[in-house]
């Protein structure tokens, strides 16, 4: 049995190659998305991107009409699950390798460098385009 059946269920197959993962809530939805490392000039994604809908239910109120309820969102058990086996990952991963906190934020501001210039280059592109 693996490790982390929940982001095997998910279809999550290179659970070694994932780099880090975000979550953020969009309407009634959550979308985890996870990053992996990738060789440079392969051909298999660098993100997934998977959405959870929110169950709702009613809880009453203590108020003076009893009738009353709240709506409450219900965050998704297969999300929960697949979380805690992303910290186990990254727990995992930090007691063997610790990151040195200078050359992480080296590589991230290079990375940032690198996702601008092309970002103004395009904007460039698009404005040599229109002429």
């Amino acid at each position: 049995m693996s490790e982390y059946p929940t982001l095997e269920k998910m279809g999550v197959k290179s659970v070694e190659s994932i780099e880090k993962y975000t979550v953020r809530h969009q309407g009634d939805t959550d979308v985890l998305k996870i990053y992996y490392k990738r060789p440079k000039g392969s051909l298999l994604s660098r993100s997934k991107k998977f959405s959870f809908v929110r169950g709702r239910r009613g809880i009453p109120l203590e108020a003076q009409n009893s009738k009353a309820f709240e709506k409450m969102d219900k965050i998704s058990p297969q999300l929960l699950a697949a979380l805690e086996e992303l910290k186990n990952l990254d727990a995992s991963r930090k007691e063997v390798d610790p990151v040195d906190p200078k050359e992480k934020f080296l590589s991230d501001l290079a990375h940032m460098e690198k996702v601008m210039n092309q970002k103004i280059e395009e904007i460039r592109r698009q404005i040599n385009e229109m002429e």
